[in-house]
């Protein structure tokens, strides 16, 4: 045998390969093959459905999957405050990708301990970026939702029939939904007796599932911190500690996000059922933040407001200051019909004689007339006043009323301004960023007796004119008041004329950052169906305006091309939320 095949003889054998996943072996195959998602965004499987969707976008699993229709419930998330966990209705099961099986966890119940699968509250479950598989619907993650459904109603009283939360309750919906009809608990119910909490807020106890989004809200939100849990297990509830009652300027806020008939508003107390409330978007007049708001109301009667989401301006929140001021729309004190010389007249009737009155005063020079317009007016109602004196009666002698500002209040998570002039920016834009000091000359005009007919239109609530107004105004021959409620102001009127609160017009008005938002009318206007734009309108066309009467929509279609800050806009791309002037724009929509 030769050398070469001796060597080969003795040369040792190649050890057989690492099995796949061992030590210095390629990784296993995943059990779960997904498909690669587009730069920038993940796959995420959900009950066998793909979707790509930005990671970034969202703060945890729960908000994905309700974002992508999934229906997820849950009690104690919310998506302004910090999520807790503690209610456990949002489960789900994660599938892990490179078993294919679910994630597992110990079964505690067992001795020694064994392994099962364990369904995850998704509100606590960040996305993972390289892929999930999750099943949001299958038969063993409804069936984890009915226990728990099931331990939230072992002490909850049935108080559906007199609950003011009844019809908007989420342990209702979500009994509903996720629940059983019946129930396995046959022993008596841990009862609990309500609290009064504080000037307008009342507890009822034996309702509260603890789910403590009050308790975070008036920690992260407010930073008041006047409610807590006291005691353990279902003896749980949610209290105040002596002396120190819940009374800030946010504490309507709790009974917003409160998903039972827990927490509740003393005022609306017995007052409406839910669905009979008809919801309108709108947005806060109380002040220039122009929080985003639900006004509700119930046939011509504004019940309530709520706040509305928009991250960009008030988040999910709004202040007692704007939240309770809605009652001067159904007051006594309402002008609601035209009066001249203290004789009623239809509104359109009075309009059209204040509108002779100011054209043939404006014959005899642009300073026998005059006008005032108030920041509580739309976009929409200042561009009608300003063409009535430029264009018609050729002046330019008007000034803007303004409400007095009141003290500015900063939370951790909330902010209310001190200038309580919802569109001051709008009343800049449109009349000249002079406008604001421009009224001391038209009083001192009218003072000196040489204006002939004076024209103001007010239409703010509490508002308190100066004695040098009052006094002015005497000089004048001919006022002529347009204003939501009597006061001062219509009393020294020759005519009067119905103005309309922020629940019964369409407009936009601008905030303190420049947001442009727009209001939607809730309820017919109280004045005889006119609200200030109509009766602006009528006014100027009785004065020698050639336009026609226009929505408020149509009107500001037409602003926006002459305005160059408006160009692209309509009320329908400014949309829920409003844009900022100045902001590149989409192209404007049709039909709007």
């Amino acid at each position: 045998m030769s050398d070469e095949k001796k060597s080969e003889e003795k040369k040792p054998a190649a050890p057989p390969a690492p099995p796949p996943g061992g030590p210095g072996g390629p990784p296993p195959e995943p059990a779960i093959k997904l498909p690669k998602a587009p730069d920038g965004l993940m796959t995420l499987r959900v009950d066998g459905k793909d979707h790509f969707i930005d990671p970034k976008k969202y703060r945890n699993l729960l908000d994905a999957l309700n974002d992508l229709g999934y229906g997820v419930p849950h009690f104690c998330y919310h998506p302004g405050l910090e999520p807790d966990g503690n209610c456990r209705m949002c489960y789900v099961n994660v599938i892990d990708v490179r078993s294919g099986k679910p994630i597992v966890g110990p079964n505690l119940a067992t001795q020694p301990w064994s392994m099962y699968p364990k369904p995850i509250i998704s509100c606590r479950t960040s996305l993972d970026p390289r892929g999930m598989v999750v099943e949001a619907n299958s038969p063993p993650v409804l069936e984890a939702r009915k226990w728990v459904m099931e331990f939230q109603l072992i002490n909850h009283p049935l108080d559906c029939p007199v609950c003011d939360k009844a019809g908007e309750c989420m342990l209702q919906d979500n009994s509903f939904k996720h629940g059983q009809a019946d129930s396995r608990f046959h022993e008596h119910k841990n009862e609990k007796a309500p609290k009064e909490l504080g000037p307008t807020i009342k507890l009822w106890t034996d309702r509260c599932i603890t789910c403590t989004r009050c308790t975070r809200f008036l920690d992260e939100v407010a930073g008041t911190s006047e409610l807590y849990v006291i005691n353990r297990g279902d003896r749980s509830e949610i209290d105040i500690a002596p002396g120190h009652p819940l009374d800030n300027e946010l504490m309507g806020n709790v009974v917003d996000i409160c998903p039972v008939g827990c927490l509740i508003d003393k005022d609306l107390m017995y007052t409406y059922r839910a669905w009979y409330l008809q919801k309108t978007d709108s947005v806060c007049p109380a002040c220039s933040r122009g929080c985003n708001i639900q006004v509700n109301a119930q046939k011509e009667y504004v019940r309530r407001l709520t706040p509305r989401e928009n991250r960009d301006v008030n988040n999910f929140w709004m202040c007692e200051r704007g939240r309770k001021d809605f009652r001067y729309i159904n007051a006594d004190e309402r002008i609601l019909q035209g009066r001249v010389n203290n004789e009623a007249y239809p509104v359109i009737a009075a309009a059209e004689e204040a509108g002779r009155l100011l054209a043939a005063a404006a014959q005899q020079g642009p300073h026998s007339v005059a006008g005032f317009c108030s920041a509580w007016l739309t976009l929409e109602e200042l561009h009608t006043f300003k063409q009535l004196f430029e264009e018609t009666l050729r002046s330019k002698q008007y000034g803007l009323l303004e409400q007095a500002g009141w003290e500015a209040k900063e939370f951790p998570k909330f902010k209310i301004d001190a200038d309580r002039n919802p569109n001051r920016a709008g009343a800049k834009l449109v009349l000249g960023a002079g406008i604001e000091g421009a009224a001391a000359g038209v009083i001192e005009q009218m003072a000196q007796g040489r204006v002939k007919v004076a024209y103001v239109v007010a239409s703010m609530p509490h508002f308190e004119p100066s004695g040098e107004l009052l006094q002015a105004l005497e000089k004048v021959e001919t006022v002529i008041v347009q204003d939501l409620s009597r006061g001062p102001l219509s009393a020294k009127a020759k005519i009067v004329l119905p103005g309309a609160s922020f629940a019964e017009k369409d407009g936009v008005f601008i905030n303190s950052d420049g947001r442009m938002q727009v209001l939607r009318r809730a309820v017919d206007p109280l004045g005889q169906g006119n609200d200030d734009l109509a009766v602006l309108q009528r006014v100027a066309r009785a004065a020698g305006s050639e336009q026609k009467m226009l929505s408020g929509r149509e009107v500001f279609r037409r602003m926006a091309e002459s305005y160059p800050e408006l160009k692209g806009l309509n009320h329908k791309v400014l949309g829920r939320k409003g844009q900022v002037l100045g902001a590149p724009q989409p192209e404007a929509a049709d039909g709007d």
